[in-house]
């Protein structure tokens, strides 16, 4: 039921924008002007990593559940379409929220989940919004390390299937599903902070080089999807991080307690919001790109 999911994704969303998913409880044994509540709070919150690792166990079984009731389905409905649109939104903001206020080893532990989970096999190009939601997350939270566990991977994958299948797969109208997944996941993936891509730029090349004669609707939709991202996130300026607070958020919680920032509002004046201004390299690549 997407309309529920979505609400759900909604409620959880508003909290965790508002906390730093963080385990604080050693902070007891650290500082001695916690109050008895500060107490209790910082030991809860070490529950926070099982709370994310249940909550994406149960998110990828409803993936699973999705991907294999509308892969048999004909036909979705354009209100199907919307309620999915909606779930997958509410999903991206709610793991964005987590993943950019989040600890290290909570991030990684993420990470480590989804990567593991999208490399286990192919989807339904059907479910790929909530998939994209998940990667489109992570990349926002670490883009450095988002993709050189997924980059690599997808673009190999992508010619793998080119080198090994028929010569006639670019111009098959039926296409290939795991080369739409692939591409699919690929025009995610580049969506990530410009700078962030320009080691990767020889292996972005060569999959556009290769695919965009494609003719299969699906697929040459994610490559047109892929260059519009691309060329984005290559060119535009944009904020770099939402997080709750500037403050350093990892251990030792010595000078700064995570818990006190906890729903505390900043002064407009005060907003020191870092900016994504293209580099010279980015815009190079750009260029390269379109010619």
């Amino acid at each position: 039921d997407f309309k529920k999911t979505a609400v759900t994704f909604q409620f959880l969303n508003a909290i965790l924008m508002l906390v730093t998913c963080i385990d604080c409880s050693s902070a007891i044994h650290t500082r001695n002007d916690l109050t008895e509540i500060e107490k209790e709070v910082c030991l809860s919150t070490a529950k926070f990593e099982d709370f994310v690792t249940e909550f994406l166990n149960r998110t990828f079984q409803m993936i699973d559940t999705l991907s294999t009731e509308m892969s048999d389905a004909v036909v979705l409905n354009h209100e199907t379409n919307s309620e999915d649109q909606e779930a997958s939104q509410e999903l991206t903001s709610m793991i964005s929220g987590i993943v950019q206020q989040c600890s290290k080893k909570i991030f990684q532990m993420i990470r480590e989940k989804i990567t593991n989970f999208l490399a286990a096999s192919s989807f339904s190009p059907k479910i790929s919004r909530l998939l994209n939601g998940l990667v489109r997350a992570i990349l926002k939270g670490n883009p450095e390390e988002t993709l050189k566990y997924l980059l690599p991977q997808t673009c190999e994958r992508i010619e793998k299937i080119l080198n090994h299948s028929e010569t006639t797969i670019l111009s098959d109208h039926k296409g290939d599903p795991e080369l739409t997944w692939s591409l699919t996941l690929f025009s995610e993936l580049v969506r990530a902070r410009g700078d962030a891509l320009i080691i990767y730029k020889p292996m972005i090349l060569s999959v556009f080089h290769r695919c965009i004669h494609i003719i299969h609707k699906e697929s040459y939709e994610a490559v047109a999807n892929a260059a519009k991202n691309l060329l984005k996130t290559l060119s535009y300026v944009y904020p770099l991080e939402y997080r709750l607070t500037v403050e350093n958020i990892e251990e030792p919680f010595t000078d700064f307690l995570p818990i006190r920032a906890w729903g505390q509002h900043v002064e407009f004046d005060k907003l020191n919001v870092q900016f994504h201004i293209p580099n010279e390299d980015e815009v190079d690549f750009a260029c390269e790109f379109v010619e």
